[in-house]
């Protein structure tokens, strides 16, 4: 029996990999176990440990890393705990690979703690383009350090290819979140209302963290997003969803939250993957600028308008409207946004079968050579490039 980690450190990542772990806990060669950190620890972010207890998962461990958003600093402090605590805790527990999903900066610290204990890393989303946010030079790094590299779209294969990985490596299989979100049993409208109360009007989703690599104020932006939003309450509710725990979101949170208060408007800090994605089906579209609008929620037939550089590079479909992160282009993308046809979405991250896609791969990985043989770096030349 093969013994397989997964480290998760939020909501958002746990709520794309959930059916995954369900499925790969019902495998009789696989002995999975779980360890929770980042966010998922924390009450200021929901303590959303509990959503994976709740699915039925016993937690392994829980690595608490102390997350302070305020500085770089202290979100490296935040690093460093994370980093010696799964130090410490490989050392003692031994794994034959660990199962790991996208850009965070505390994975950034576990895949580092994995490559020096020489354990497999196995990585969802990599070769993907954040421009906006150090997500982006943290998810190629972690593309070096992992063996089996799972990505969204062929333009990311070819990407991680690029990178020096090999192409026996690197599979294309499309995205978990995109397909959640067409086959998850969601919650209806009536559902909905019970728990968040009633929808009187229609509603715009809002989501926004913060771009950590453009030197923007974001100060200003968030209340560039908000003054754009206010055009709009007459005739329109408006559903927050809080941040996440990059450096400066404290500011955020801040600033929504009072502007939520004064305007009587829903903040959650945290929902359930399958009730963010209800209540996004429901709503007019999503405000902001979460990897979520040009992943999973084209899928839901929404429209997202996507605001800033921070998921800038990133391949997305016809229904992302981007605009940069003033007032009058924001209220301009939602007019557009507003004129979209569900029936005319198309989703590039959407591939039917990505569940069973991934479960063969990470199965033959696990029972392969790979997971034993040093890495290697592969050279692209004129002839190397052919068919690949």
């Amino acid at each position: 029996m093969k013994k397989l980690l997964c480290v998760t450190g939020s909501r958002a990542e746990y709520g794309i990999m959930r059916r995954l772990l369900l499925e790969l806990n019902k495998d009789p060669n696989i002995c999975l176990s779980i360890v929770a950190t980042g966010m998922h620890c924390d009450p200021k972010f929901g303590s959303t440990y509990k959503n994976i207890e709740e699915d039925g998962f016993t937690i392994d461990k829980m690595i608490p890393i102390d997350i302070d958003t305020s500085t770089n600093s202290k979100v490296l402090n935040s690093m460093s705990i994370c980093q010696s605590g799964f130090g410490e805790y490989l050392e003692f527990n031994k794994f034959d690979a660990i199962l790991i999903l996208g850009d965070r900066y505390e994975i950034f610290s576990v895949a580092i703690a994995a490559a020096i204990h020489n354990i497999p890393l196995i990585h969802l989303h990599g070769g993907e383009k954040t421009l906006g946010n150090y997500d982006e030079f943290i998810r190629h790094a972690i593309t070096k350090m992992s063996k089996l590299h799972l990505a969204s779209t062929e333009e990311y294969r070819q990407r991680i290819i690029q990178m020096g990985e090999e192409p026996s490596s690197v599979y294309n299989i499309g995205a978990l979140g995109a397909e959640n979100a067409a086959i998850l049993d969601l919650p209806n409208t009536t559902q909905l209302e019970k728990k968040f109360g009633s929808f009187v009007k229609p509603y715009f989703m809002v989501v926004f963290h913060p771009e950590t690599l453009t030197n923007v104020s974001l100060e200003s932006q968030v209340k560039e997003v908000l003054a754009a939003i206010s055009e709009y309450m007459p005739e329109y509710d408006f559903v927050f969803i809080g941040s996440n725990s990059d450096t400066g979101s404290d500011k955020i949170t801040e600033l929504v939250s009072k502007y939520c208060h004064d305007n009587n408007l829903r903040y959650m800090t945290s929902v359930s993957s399958e009730e963010y994605l209800a209540l996004n089906k429901y709503s007019c579209g999503l405000i902001g600028n979460s990897s979520s609008g040009l992943i999973e929620i084209p899928t839901l037939g929404v429209a997202t308008v996507n605001i800033g550089d921070r998921q800038k590079g990133r391949v997305r479909g016809n229904s992302v409207f981007d605009t940069p992160c003033d007032k009058n282009s924001i209220i301009e993308a939602i007019e557009s946004s507003l004129k979209l046809e569900s029936s005319n979405i198309n989703n590039p991250y959407y591939q039917k079968g990505v569940l069973d896609e991934a479960l063969v791969r990470i199965s033959e990985f696990l029972n392969s050579k790979l997971i034993t043989l040093p890495k290697d770096f592969f050279d692209i030349n004129s002839n190397a490039t052919e068919g690949l």
